[in-house]
């Protein structure tokens, strides 16, 4: 949750955060004081925040390794790429010993968030070119001498849609999309048929942005992306990323202002 509030609106603003703002708006979550600064340290100590004190007060912003995450992001949930694709795949093969399985296990998460899906033991694929992600990745977990990459096209005999089936659950990604649409969807209808009366609310515009966005988020992990060709013409990925965007604009005139208020430092 500190990094969707980090991504959604203490990054965009450009300055760092009060601690005792984020224990508010923990509160408004049903967050403990000590739970939001136990997360504030445990992200410190591991390199994602980074701390300064201010006439008396503790402020965190984001370390190089957080906004580089947070950039990354950013740019896989607001913008598609939208680019054609010249059927080559992005092909990362890695061997780590055994006795280094939580770097192992690092490795996975991130390489998802990458857009990478798993075709076998210690080999990914990604539809797009991820090479300089990957070499960011593996200098920052200290993996360089356990990866290898390469670009690649299937061979004849070989069909695209094949291996995108066999490295991600298509139809699985397909549901979640759906049900996306399905929720957020009757939301956005009422809350714009709110609006349209003059009906406001920032702090729940604030709460229903910062849920919508956390959901949203969570698509990257699971979807690199796929290129047009591969997906069916009707595919619920792309009604699902316009309803994200259309409804995080419509609560944003709210959201932001209440953020900044209930975030900022005592005077």
């Amino acid at each position: 949750m500190l990094f969707t509030l980090f991504g959604d609106y203490v990054y965009p603003a450009g300055h760092d955060i009060w601690l005792g703002g984020l224990v508010r708006i923990g509160r408004i979550f049903g967050l403990t004081e000590a739970a939001v600064r136990s997360a504030v340290v445990r992200l410190t100590r591991e390199g994602w925040l980074s701390p300064r004190r201010c006439g008396g007060l503790s402020f965190y912003g984001l370390s190089p390794s957080g906004r580089a995450l947070i950039e990354e992001g950013t740019k896989r949930i607001y913008r598609s790429w939208g680019q054609p694709w010249d059927k080559t795949w992005c092909l990362l093969v890695y061997s780590v010993p055994e006795d280094k399985r939580p770097l192992r296990d690092r490795m996975r998460k991130r390489l998802a968030w990458l857009g990478f899906g798993p075709l076998g033991p210690g080999v990914y694929l990604s539809p797009r070119d991820r090479s300089t992600e990957v070499r960011q990745l593996v200098r920052h977990v200290g993996a360089t001498r356990f990866v290898r990459l390469f670009f690649a096209r299937a061979a004849p005999g070989t069909d695209d849609h094949n291996l995108m089936r066999a490295c991600w659950n298509v139809p699985h990604i397909a549901a979640a999309y759906r049900r996306f649409v399905k929720r957020w969807g009757r939301r956005f209808r009422a809350d714009a048929a709110r609006r349209s009366r003059g009906e406001r609310d920032a702090r729940a515009a604030f709460v229903t942005r910062f849920l919508l966005t956390h959901e949203f988020r969570r698509f990257p992990f699971v979807d690199p992306d796929f290129p047009e060709t591969l997906v069916p013409r009707d595919w619920p990925g792309r009604r699902a990323r316009q309803l994200f965007l259309d409804y995080h604009e419509l609560l944003g005139e709210d959201a932001v202002p209440f953020f900044a208020s209930v975030s900022a430092p005592p005077a």
